[in-house]
This record gives C-alpha cells, sequence and structure tokens, in this order.
C-alpha cells in the first residue's frame, strides 16, 4: 500500500488546470488575503476560453493556499479546486525559492467528471527590472486524473512557466499581475493565463 500511495504520489498537476502556480511564488505579507480574477485561453486540444475567479491566503512564512472556480467555453465545462504550496528553501542572495505545490480538482471535460491530485515543483526568484520587482517563476506539474464516469485514469505532465509582480501603471500600483504559460510534454495541453490580483486589507 506504501508503494502505491508514493507511486501515486510521484506521478501526481495540469490534466484541466490552466494555472498551476498562479501567485503562490508572490511574496505577499504575512497572513495577506487575495482575491484573483484570470482569463484562460486553452491552445491546444480541447480549447476554449474562459474566466477563473480564486482566493488565495499566505496562512505563515513558508505555507500558501488558494481555492477558486472557473468556467470555460468549449470542451472544459467548468472547475473547482485547492491547492497549497509549500515553501522548501527560500528565496535568498543567488538562491532561488524552492517549492512544492499539490492540487485537488475536479472538473467537468467532454461530459465527464474528472477528479485529480497534482504537485508541481517550482523554482523563483524576484528580480528588478527597470526599478520595479518581478517574480518569474518555473515548474513542472505532475497530475493523476480519474475518470469517474469511465472509471479511468490519465498521468499527465507539463511545464509551467510565468512571472507576477505589481501592476506598474500609476494609481493601480497596489494590484498585482500574474501571467502564465502551460506546455504540454505528456498527455497535457498547451494554456494561457493573465490574471490581476486585489490584495484585501
Amino acid at each position: 500500500m506504501k508503494r502505491i500511495i508514493l507511486a501515486v504520489a510521484a506521478m501526481v498537476c495540469t490534466s484541466g488546470f490552466a494555472t498551476t502556480v498562479g501567485l503562490s511564488t508572490h511574496p505577499f505579507t504575512m497572513n495577506k488575503s487575495v482575491v484573483t480574477t484570470e482569463f484562460n485561453s486553452y491552445l491546444s486540444s480541447k480549447g476554449g476560453m474562459g474566466i477563473t475567479a480564486k482566493y488565495f491566503q499566505r496562512v505563515n512564512g513558508k505555507l500558501n493556499v488558494d481555492a477558486g472556480i472557473g468556467v470555460t467555453d468549449g470542451e472544459r465545462a467548468n472547475r473547482l479546486f485547492a491547492g497549497a504550496d509549500y515553501e522548501l528553501f527560500p528565496d535568498y542572495g543567488r538562491q532561488p525559492r524552492v517549492s512544492a505545490k499539490t492540487i485537488l480538482e475536479t472538473m467537468e471535460v467532454e461530459g465527464d467528471r474528472i477528479n485529480s491530485i497534482a504537485i508541481a515543483p517550482t523554482l523563483s526568484k524576484g528580480f528588478a527590472i527597470y526599478g520595479k520587482e518581478a517574480f518569474p517563476f518555473v515548474a513542472l506539474p505532475m497530475s493523476v486524473g480519474l475518470n469517474t464516469d469511465e472509471g479511468t485514469y490519465e498521468t499527465s505532465t507539463a511545464l509551467s512557466a510565468g512571472i507576477t509582480g505589481r501592476l506598474p501603471i500609476r494609481g493601480f500600483e497596489s494590484l498585482v499581475g500574474n501571467l502564465e504559460t502551460n506546455f504540454n510534454l505528456r498527455n497535457s495541453y498547451t494554456a494561457l493565463v493573465m490574471g490581476i490580483s486585489m490584495p484585501l486589507q
């Protein structure tokens, strides 16, 4: 049983996720709550466009959690998800931030209900660009998705890359923007995500 659990955990994210990392690597202050609206565009098979609403909470210096709901036209109708990102090593000096994000998701694809569990090892690093802070990241999401209607499962792997940062627009500096791309490596898809987030006081 231990070997089965470890194997599933090792294979375990993006069978239906357009956003994998999102704001998980952004260095918000302690106990900060954030609401996000994202535009999703699936560029490969089962394509379509949609929107996602998310809630993010920084629990402590190492743990961030998020949850949300998304709707999409095309073959990906809807999805519910929750994730938790745990920092293994901080962004310090030349060392990048290293974390692992786990994700639980349920979604409807072509009329079938797919439930998935995932893990996304992530590297991120803060930089100053033209005097503004930006936080690029790269992740390798892996997932196991169970089709509850057919009783089958499928593993998938993708490459996710993106960047977060405060919007460099006068009057909107408190808003945080994120841009993320997802590239298919195996049984996944290609997608582009753009989001705007508002930290809550």
